[in-house]
């Protein structure tokens, strides 16, 4: 019952940093850098789910070279990412933007070595999330751009 009142207590004036100090400035730059990736992933993993490029290009789109083989493999390599990204990005934007709210109260050093250890994370997540992609790709096509279930058939029909 204590925590649903102190929630209630929450003064969202002091989210925001004081800009008339310096540490103020410093502050908004480490939280602008690290709510950078996860609203750009947000934003990317969106726009690859609702509007897509509609074929393989060297210019947009989540470009893996096993996802351009086909159209097919194209349109599930830009799908599959604009749903691993937009929740990755979601996750990551409601995580790190309570993390950040503990940013004030550090010292100057200490606000700056834990926002980069907040940028760290996120990078190594957004890899593992990028891994993980193509693995899926890899594991559902074929280097031609083929299912690999369709291809099992063609094979066996062959034999």
């Amino acid at each position: 019952m204590e925590a649903l009142k102190e929630l209630g207590d929450l003064d969202l004036g002091a989210l925001i940093p004081q800009l008339d100090t310096l540490m103020g400035w410093v502050e908004l730059l480490l939280r602008l850098c690290v709510m950078a990736a996860p609203l750009l992933l947000l934003g990317f993993g969106l726009v690859f789910l609702l509007a897509p490029p509609k074929e393989a290009n060297y210019g947009l789109g989540y470009r893996f070279w096993w996802g351009m083989s086909s159209l097919q493999a194209w349109q599930f390599t830009q799908r599959l990412a604009g749903m691993v990204w937009s929740g990755l990005g979601a996750v990551l934007t409601i995580l790190m933007a309570l993390l950040c709210t503990g940013l004030r109260d550090m010292e100057p050093m200490d606000m700056a070595q834990q926002a980069g250890i907040y940028v760290l994370w996120e990078l190594g997540l957004t890899a593992v999330a990028c891994i993980a992609i193509d693995v899926i790709v890899i594991v559902r096509f074929d280097s031609k751009g083929y299912l690999r279930s369709e291809n099992e058939e063609e094979y066996d029909e062959e034999e």
